[in-house]
C-alpha cells in the first residue's frame, strides 16, 4: 500500500502522498495515534536510516510530504525553507462565492510557539470553479513558509473558511451546510511542490494526484 503513495525517492529524499485521515508524526501527548512516520519507520529502520519530516500537514490534509533521509539533506532543506525557497500549491474547497477571483492575503499570524508573536504570511490564490448551488468554490492556494493553519486561517479572515472546518466556520454557518453537502471534513489537498535538491542542486517538481474522495465531492457538489 505504501509504495503506492511514494512519489520520489532517492538516497537524500523521500516524497509521499500523504491520505486524509492519517496525522503526518504522532502528537506528543498520544505517540499510539496512527501516523505516516511510523507507518514508513518499518522499512527503512531496517536500512539504517532515520526520517525526518520535513513540513507536516493536518490529518484531514490529503498530498505531498517531504521527508529527508539524511542529516545533511535535513538541515539543507530546512534551511531553504526559511528562506522561503520552497513553494507549494494546495487545491481546497472554501465557503461563498469570492468576489475577487484572484490575489493575495498577506496578513501576519500568530506563531506557534508564541501566539503573542505575529508572523508575515503570504497566501496567492486563484479561483478555479465555482458552486453557486451550494455557494462553495474551488481555489488553488499557494504558499511558500507555511505556517501553521495558513490557508485555513487566511480564508476564514476573508470569511471563506474551508467548506466543513469545524475549527474556523462559525457554527450556524456549519450547520447550515451540513443540510446541503454530504460530508463532514473540509477538503485541502497539497498538490504540487517547488523545490532545489539539497545534495545536486536540481530543481524538483513534485505532484500529488487527487484522491478519488475529493474528486467525488467536486462532482456532487457541482
Amino acid at each position: 500500500m505504501l509504495d503506492k503513495t511514494i512519489i520520489f525517492e532517492d538516497k537524500s529524499v523521500l516524497v509521499v502522498s500523504k491520505p486524509r485521515g492519517l496525522l503526518t508524526v504522532a502528537a506528543k501527548d498520544n505517540k499510539k495515534q496512527k501516523n505516516l512516520l511510523d507507518e514508513l519507520k518499518g522499512k527503512y529502520e531496517e536500512q539504517r536510516v532515520r526520517l525526518r519530516p520535513v513540513n507536516r500537514i493536518d490529518r484531514d490534509t490529503s498530498g505531498l510530504v517531504i521527508f529527508a533521509k539524511t542529516k545533511e539533506a535535513f538541515m539543507a532543506i530546512m534551511q531553504k525553507q526559511r528562506l522561503d525557497k520552497i513553494e507549494k500549491t494546495y487545491l481546497a474547497i472554501v465557503t461563498g462565492i469570492l468576489k475577487k477571483k484572484e490575489g493575495e492575503i498577506k496578513i501576519p499570524l500568530p506563531s506557534r510557539e508564541n501566539p503573542k508573536v505575529k508572523i508575515p504570511a503570504k497566501t496567492t490564490y486563484q479561483v478555479l470553479r465555482e458552486f453557486r448551488t451550494v455557494k462553495a468554490s474551488l481555489i488553488e492556494a499557494r504558499i511558500t513558509s507555511g505556517k501553521h493553519h495558513q490557508i485555513r486561517k487566511h480564508f476564514r479572515i476573508l470569511d471563506h473558511a474551508l467548506l466543513m472546518d469545524r475549527d474556523y466556520m462559525e457554527r450556524t454557518e456549519y450547520v447550515k451546510y451540513q443540510k446541503i453537502v454530504p460530508f463532514r471534513h473540509f477538503f485541502l489537498h497539497s498538490a504540487e511542490m517547488d523545490f532545489t535538491h539539497p545534495i545536486t542542486g536540481k530543481k524538483m517538481h513534485f505532484r500529488a494526484e487527487l484522491p478519488e474522495e475529493f474528486a467525488e465531492v467536486l462532482k456532487s457538489i457541482k
